[in-house]
């Protein structure tokens, strides 16, 4: 039993022995550029002592010194309608104008839920800690217009009274469009019958037992809302007129294009050179001209802040230098696809890199995770070089097999398509062990049509 204990508390020291510095240094790892701009652009508006690197190019100090967003770039999922209730909203898709009436889907895109909502906390709250309560939960509403967090964690988060984040989340749910922020079906219903004016005790009967309407008891609901058959009918069309996911009336934010986070290219001696990207590359530099302070209270703040200001930068150093070793080695296994593309591809894991470089395997996860690189064969996401083997000598990368299956169907003779099965005879005499079904699937993700549809194309 003491043995047993010991054990689980060394497990807890595990799992809680990582400091604030080394986890932010791995959260700083897993961001792409673009996402670190944002975040040190926060960092530069936070801490005097800060400022973009003197040799920073334009574009790089342009990005640092923009306007941060006012949103996140997308919001959390929505969830799902109780499969049960789905047939009751049941219809076309609609949109809803700042009236709630329906409006066409063919509007041109507008902002996005989260842009919308954001524009109206500047209106509807005035006091700046309300509103920094609101980002928050703007922050947690998904896709559908749900909050996605209870609001006592995020008054956790915030270290707030939850009373005053409960407050500021009853102003927002009076926000547009009617029924947002709830965070379940039947206060999303009922934010909107208030909205309406609707909001009477029979209704708000309905609302508690929706169970009761998903499994078609009408006579038990009827009784439950103490109405009489036609009003019970005249209160469900009403429900069936409202929205239940009103967020997704939005469209998303707009995908950005990718910015390459690293460039690789040939270098004078004939090989291949890792570069991290400096026009995106977003750099800091302490300021070392700051004017001290005789006020004690100043001095201890310019003390911490300076202080956070190193880590930070030391931090940066340590994530640049990662992820270039970690894209260096990625070149040294994958030489073969950057000089003859994609047939060329390895079998390569993260693992392997790992024990290549001494790191643990979710470091290096962390590090591919949303990089991208400028290559010759064009910008290329780090994680497409990783894939399992294929063929007896596990020497085959899938990506490979796939360039290999698209050569075989594009020298196939003309009117005589081969099939699945045919396919896959030639990859494996080739050294490309694939299934009838894996061939099939390959050629579906490279929208190749079956033999039957390419026979008939050729005669047409």
């Amino acid at each position: 039993m003491l043995r047993s204990r010991l054990g689980q508390q060394a497990v807890a020291r595990i799992a809680t022995g990582l400091t604030p510095a080394q986890q932010q240094s791995i959260k700083l790892l897993g961001l792409t550029n673009g996402e670190l701009a944002d975040l040190l652009a926060e960092a530069l508006a936070e801490n005097p002592l800060l400022e973009p690197a003197a040799d920073l190019p334009e574009a790089a100090r342009a990005r640092l010194q923009r306007p941060l967003p006012k949103t996140r770039p997308l919001p959390p999922a929505p969830r799902p309608l109780p499969a049960a209730l789905g047939r009751l909203f049941a219809g076309p898709a609609r949109q809803r104008g700042a009236g709630g009436e329906a409006v066409a889907d063919t509007a041109d895109a507008g902002p996005s839920l989260q842009e919308h909502l954001t524009t109206q906390l500047g209106t509807d709250l005035a006091d700046p800690a309300d509103r920094a309560i609101g980002r928050a939960l703007v922050e947690a509403v998904d896709e559908a217009g749900y909050l996605s967090q209870e609001p006592a964690e995020i008054a956790g988060r915030l270290r707030i009274d939850p009373a005053r984040v409960a407050r500021v989340l009853k102003r927002l749910q009076e926000f547009d469009p009617p029924g947002v922020f709830a965070r379940s079906l039947a206060e999303c219903l009922a934010l909107q019958l208030a909205d309406r004016g609707r909001l009477d005790s029979p209704m708000e009967r309905l609302l508690e037992r929706l169970d009761l309407l998903a499994e078609g008891k009408r006579e038990a609901l009827r009784r439950h809302c103490a109405v009489d058959a036609p009003r019970l009918d005249a209160m469900i069309a009403e429900l069936r007129r409202l929205d239940p996911r009103p967020g997704l009336a939005f469209e998303r934010a707009a995908v950005q294009a990718v910015t390459p986070d690293l460039t690789i290219e040939r270098n004078a001696a004939g090989g291949w050179e890792v570069d991290l990207n400096g026009d995106s590359l977003p750099r800091l530099a302490l300021n070392e001209r700051y004017p001290d302070s005789d006020d004690i209270e100043a001095r201890a703040y310019l003390r911490a802040q300076r202080s956070a200001a190193r880590w930070l930068l030391r931090a940066l150093d340590r994530r640049a230098d990662t992820l270039r070793r970690v894209a260096e080695i990625i070149v040294q296994r994958q030489a073969g696809f950057l000089e003859s593309g994609a047939g060329a591809l390895r079998p390569l894991s993260r693992r392997e890199i790992a024990h290549s470089l001494d790191l643990h395997e979710s470091t290096v996860s962390r590090a591919i995770s949303g990089k991208h690189a400028a290559t010759p064969r064009g910008v290329v996401a780090l994680s497409a070089f990783f894939g399992g083997g294929l063929g007896e000598a596990a020497e085959i990368a899938p990506a490979a097999a796939r360039a290999r299956l698209k050569e075989i169907v594009g020298e196939e003779p003309a009117g005589h398509p081969l099939s699945d099965q045919e396919i896959a005879a030639r990859l494996g005499r080739g050294g490309i062990a694939l299934s009838r079904r894996t061939v099939a699937k390959y050629r579906e993700m490279l929208k190749i049509p079956p033999s039957h549809r390419r026979r008939r194309q050729a005669s047409l």
